[in-house]
C-alpha cells in the first residue's frame, strides 16, 4: 500500500489571514522518497582529517533542476571533486534517487585546450527535448575566460550513462556569464540569462544567450538586458520564462556589493527584485519591481548596504499555460526601525513575508500565514501571529489537474533541526488554500525546494508533484558539508 497523506475534509473560511481554507477529498500520496548522500557527506569530504565546506546543492534558486522524462525523475547531486580544490565541483544525475549518469568533473570534462579551470561550482540547469536530457554549466578559467557548456545524456541508456558534448558558448576576453538562470521556449530554443561584466567599465550586466535545436551549432550572441556602472547594482539569480508566444521575462534581484559605511563590511545585501520583459533580439524592458524602502527613498536607487536585513529576493518565476500567466514569490523583508547611530544592530528586528505576484500584480500579499501552525516562533526577534522568520524560501507549480501547489522550507542552524519539515498547500484559485501538510526530512530541508514545472524547461505536463531538496546544510560550524539530497514524488488528487 502507498504510503501517504489523506485530506478528507472540507471548511470554508474568509480573508488571506486564516489559514483553513475550502478542500474537498483531496489525496496527497506519496509515491516516492529516496535519499542520497553527496560527495561532499560526511568522512567521504575530509582534508587532514577536518570536514570541508563546500557549497550546497540547491543554493542558486533560479536554475532549473528537475526533468521527468517518461515518469522518470531526474535530478543532479554534485559537491566538489576534490576537497582540495573546493572551487571546483563534479556533478551526477539521479534518475528516481538513484545514480544514473557517470560522474562528470564540470571544470575539466570536454573543456576547450589549453583551458585551466579555476570555478565550476555553480548548479547545473536541466532541459529535456523529449527524448533527451540536456545540462548546461558555467566554468571559469585561471585567466578569467569563461564558458557555458551544453551536455546531454540519453535516458534509455544503461547507467553509469555516459556524457556527450553538444555545444558551447564562449565569453568574449575575459568577460563573464555567470549565475546561470535558463527556460525552453514553444520551439525548444534554449535562452539562458546570467551575471555579466564587460566593456571598458567593467560593468554590471544581466545578459542573455541562445541556441536552437539540435543544439550542436552555435550559441547566439549575447544581448545586453539592464547594465549597471556600479557595484551597488549587480543583477544575480536571474529566472528565466518563456511565453507560448516566445517572449521572455527574466525575474533579476540587484545586489549591493558596497562596503556598508559605519563598518566597511561587506555583507550580502539584496535590496531590488525587477522583472524585464522582451524578446531575443527585441528591445527589453523593465515591467516592475518590487523594492526595499531605503531603495525607494535612495536617490541613487540601491538602498544602504548597512541594512542587509532589510532585503528583497525572487524565488519563483514560471509560465502558466492553464491561465495564460505569470506567477512569480519574492520574498520581502522589512526592518521593524532604523537605528542611524546603529544600522547595522537595526538588522536584528525585521518582518518577513512572501508575496505572490501574478503578471506583476500582487494577488497575495503574504502566502506565511498559511504555514504558521509550523513556523511560528514565539522567541524570535521578528515573531508575530503570522510569522515567517524561520521560513527560508517558497516555490510553486501547478499541476496538470490545476491545482496550484506551494512548498515552503526553513534553513535552520539548530543542529536539532528544529524546523525539519517542508510545509505543502494548493489552492484551485489562490484565494482559498488547503491546510498545510508538513513533510519531514531525516537531514532537514536545507535552502530550498525544487519542482518540476510546466513549460520552464521542455516539460509540458505535470501530472504529479516531482521535487528534492538539498538536506541540512547548516550545522554549529557553519560548514555546508552534510550534504543530503532526498528526492520526492507525490500525486494530488
Amino acid at each position: 500500500m502507498r504510503t501517504g497523506y489523506f485530506l478528507l475534509f472540507c471548511i470554508i473560511s474568509i480573508g488571506l489571514a486564516v489559514v483553513s481554507t475550502t478542500v474537498c477529498a483531496q489525496d496527497f500520496v506519496q509515491e516516492m522518497k529516496v535519499e542520497a548522500a553527496g560527495a561532499a557527506a560526511d568522512s567521504s569530504y575530509l582534508l587532514d582529517g577536518k570536514a570541508q565546506p563546500s557549497i550546497p546543492v540547491g543554493w542558486a534558486v533560479m536554475s532549473p533542476m528537475i526533468v521527468v522524462i517518461d515518469d522518470d525523475q531526474y535530478a543532479p547531486i554534485f559537491a566538489p571533486c576534490d576537497p582540495a580544490n573546493p572551487g571546483l565541483y563534479c556533478v551526477e544525475i539521479l534518475r528516481n534517487g538513484a545514480r544514473f549518469s557517470a560522474p562528470l568533473d564540470m571544470g575539466h570534462a570536454f573543456v576547450p585546450a589549453g583551458f585551466q579551470a579555476e570555478l565550476a561550482y555553480h548548479p547545473p540547469l536541466l532541459f529535456t527535448d523529449g527524448t533527451r536530457l540536456l545540462v548546461a554549466y558555467w566554468v571559469r578559467a585561471k585567466d578569467h575566460r569563461s564558458i557555458v557548456q551544453l551536455l546531454s545524456l540519453d535516458p534509455k541508456a544503461s547507467a553509469p550513462t555516459p556524457w556527450t558534448l553538444l555545444s558551447r558558448f564562449e565569453n568574449p576576453g575575459d568577460e563573464l556569464l555567470s549565475y546561470l538562470g535558463g527556460a525552453t521556449g514553444p520551439a525548444g530554443e534554449i535562452v539562458i540569462a546570467g551575471y555579466g561584466t564587460g566593456g571598458p567599465a567593467r560593468s554590471h550586466r544581466l545578459e542573455i544567450t541562445k541556441i536552437a535545436p539540435p543544439y550542436t551549432g552555435p550559441w547566439m550572441p549575447k544581448q545586453l538586458i539592464a547594465e549597471y556602472r556600479s557595484p551597488a547594482y549587480a543583477p544575480e539569480y536571474p529566472h528565466v520564462v518563456i511565453r507560448d508566444d516566445g517572449s521572455i521575462s527574466i525575474l533579476t534581484v540587484l545586489a549591493n556589493y558596497t562596503p556598508c559605511s559605519e563598518n566597511q563590511v561587506m555583507y550580502s545585501v539584496y535590496k531590488n527584485v525587477i522583472a524585464f520583459e522582451g524578446r531575443y533580439g527585441g528591445s527589453f524592458a523593465a515591467r516592475w519591481s518590487d523594492a526595499t524602502a531605503d531603495t525607494v527613498a535612495d536617490p541613487a536607487n540601491h538602498g544602504d548596504s548597512c541594512l542587509y536585513g532589510a532585503d528583497r529576493y525572487p524565488l519563483a518565476h514560471f509560465w502558466d499555460k492553464q491561465s495564460h500567466a505569470i506567477y512569480s514569490i519574492v520574498r520581502s523583508a522589512n526592518l521593524n526601525g532604523v537605528d542611524a547611530a546603529n544600522k547595522v544592530g537595526s538588522n536584528a528586528r525585521f518582518s518577513r513575508t512572501f508575496k505572490l505576484y501574478r503578471d506583476g500584480t500582487l494577488i497575495v500579499p503574504d502566502l506565511a500565514p498559511y504555514f504558521a501552525q509550523y513556523f511560528t516562533d514565539p522567541e524570535h526577534p521578528c515573531y508575530r501571529p503570522e510569522s515567517a522568520c524561520h521560513i527560508h524560501a517558497m516555490t510553486m507549480t501547478r499541476l496538470d489537474n490545476g491545482e496550484f501547489v506551494i512548498f515552503a522550507n526553513a534553513r535552520d542552524d539548530d543542529s536539532a533541526m528544529t524546523y525539519s519539515k517542508i510545509g505543502v498547500i494548493w489552492s484551485k484559485d489562490l484565494q482559498t488554500f488547503s491546510d498545510p501538510v508538513y513533510l519531514p526530512t531525516s537531514y532537514g530541508p536545507g535552502y530550498s525546494i525544487f519542482v518540476a514545472q510546466p513549460d520552464k524547461n521542455g516539460m509540458h505536463s505535470v501530472r504529479k508533484l516531482q521535487f528534492f531538496n538539498a538536506g541540512n546544510t547548516y550545522n554549529r560550524a557553519q560548514l555546508n558539508y552534510n550534504q543530503r539530497l532526498t528526492v520526492w514524488r507525490y500525486s494530488l488528487e
